[in-house]
């Protein structure tokens, strides 16, 4: 049996990689499997109609792809990443003035 696209695309990866959002029915135990599965033609264009948090088209890392969603939210997200609106550095800045901003009402988490 030929090597699908998408398991070629996860040899020797350690691990599946986890997307940054968490969806309820998330596909990432099945990633390898739907690898196997993917098929191999270079002018096959990837879709994913329900995206969810995208951990199966991100780990294949397709040549083409279409995804989408009917939960705009996720959508919003993905392409402000896309566009650089969302960056690990805005994230990090955010993170950082939010904490700071609880920690001053008194808020945080009880250990």
């Amino acid at each position: 049996m030929a090597q699908s696209a998408g398991a070629e695309n996860l040899r020797g990866a350690e691990k599946v990689h986890v997307p940054p959002i968490k969806t309820q029915g998330i596909k990432t135990k099945l990633v390898p499997w739907i690898a196997r599965c993917a098929p191999s033609d270079a002018g096959t264009v990837w879709v994913e109609p329900f995206m969810g948090s995208g951990v199966v088209g991100f780990n294949l890392a397709p040549r083409r792809a279409l995804f989408s969603d009917t939960n705009v939210h996720v959508i919003d997200f993905y392409r402000a990443i896309q566009d650089g609106e969302i960056t690990a550095a805005s994230c990090r800045k955010f993170l950082e003035s939010e904490g700071a901003r609880l920690k001053s009402k008194g808020g945080g988490l009880l250990l």
